[in-house]
C-alpha cells in the first residue's frame, strides 16, 4: 500500500512540475503526448506494484 502511495506522489510531482510549463508555452501536442505517456507509465507502475503483492 505504501509503495502505491509513493508512486502516486512521485507522478503527481512530475506532472505538477511539467504541465504548467507546457501549458504556459502553449505546446498542445507535447502536453497531450506527455499526459498520455505519463498515464501509461503510472498505470504500468501500479500494476507492477500490485503484482508484487500476489
Amino acid at each position: 500500500m505504501f509503495k502505491m502511495i509513493l508512486i502516486t506522489i512521485i507522478f503527481m510531482m512530475i506532472f505538477a512540475w511539467e504541465i504548467p510549463k507546457l501549458r504556459r508555452e502553449k505546446e498542445r501536442k507535447e502536453f497531450v503526448l506527455f499526459s498520455f505517456l505519463g498515464l501509461i507509465g503510472y498505470v504500468l507502475s501500479i500494476l507492477v506494484v500490485m503484482a508484487s503483492f500476489i
